[in-house]
């Protein structure tokens, strides 16, 4: 009789044993963990989910998140999820585009002794120049962020205004006009007759001779300085000359025959840099 009693406390003990072996919660026993709940802004949406994942790259894919070769993430794609971690996504472009844009012509102010003051002459009517820029455009979540000039293209030369003005009588500084410097100018042409047989139609420093290329003295004008000289017009100082001593100059002009019409006389240069 005793033994009949014993079986089914048996088969019940083992019965609650199996029932405790199972997770479960319930005062004093410790609640099933849970996956990390991540925050995602990206695309202007902002949106909460549990992820599976273990880095902020897997997470993304997860969350059907696609990622261009600009793209950037904070926190780095390689960065292990934690749990409440925020994730933002930046979306980058890069784009170049072609536009044209105005170069505003300026007035130049000469003075000149041989005038008394008041006395006034327009030498050279200006214009404004355009310019044809390839421009390199970065952008961040459809945002404008730098802009670069990656090349640009002179379509139409900028030109100065040039006004003379008499100055005899006047203090010898202050203002803004360019005062001159006297000189002694020759002409040349880039072919032999002014260069010789081995002329080959550039200048000193490599520079193509043309009109508006001028020979100088170094020491008296640097190579690259931009001048006006009247009767002539604009000019570069880019050429050399073995007889361009002290506060001489050689104007270049396209033919033989316009060098020679203007031979040798005295002009002022004016040193626009």
């Amino acid at each position: 009789m005793r033994m009949c009693c014993i079986a089914p406390l048996i088969a019940a003990s083992l019965y609650f044993a199996h029932l405790g072996a199972l997770p479960q919660e319930g005062p004093g026993r410790p609640a099933r963990a849970q996956s990390p709940l991540v925050t995602i802004h990206a695309d202007g949406n902002l949106f909460q989910f549990r992820a599976s994942s273990a880095t902020v790259a897997e997470v993304l894919r997860e969350a059907d998140i696609s990622l261009g070769k600009l793209d950037r993430t904070s926190p780095a794609p390689g960065t292990p999820i934690t749990d409440g971690m925020t994730v933002r996504v930046t979306r980058v472009s890069k784009r170049q585009v072609v536009e044209e844009a105005i170069v505003p012509s300026k007035t130049v102010l000469l003075a000149t002794l041989d005038r008394p003051a008041g006395f006034s002459k327009v030498l050279e009517q200006g214009t404004d120049g355009v310019v044809r820029r390839l421009v390199r455009v970065w952008e961040k979540d459809g945002q404008v962020t730098q802009q670069s000039v990656v090349r640009e293209q002179v379509v139409v030369p900028v030109r100065d205004t040039v006004v003379l003005r008499g100055a005899r009588g006047l203090a010898s500084r202050g203002g803004d006009w360019r005062r001159p410097l006297r000189m002694q100018a020759t002409a040349y042409d880039p072919g032999p007759r002014s260069c010789g047989r081995h002329a080959n139609g550039y200048t000193a420093i490599g520079v193509k001779a043309t009109k508006g290329i001028v020979a100088v003295d170094d020491r008296v004008i640097p190579m690259g300085t931009r001048l006006y000289i009247p009767g002539y017009g604009f000019a570069v100082a880019a050429d050399r000359g073995r007889a361009i001593k002290g506060r001489r100059i050689d104007l270049c002009f396209d033919t033989y025959a316009e060098a020679v019409r203007w031979g040798r006389r005295r002009v002022d240069v004016y040193m626009l840099d």
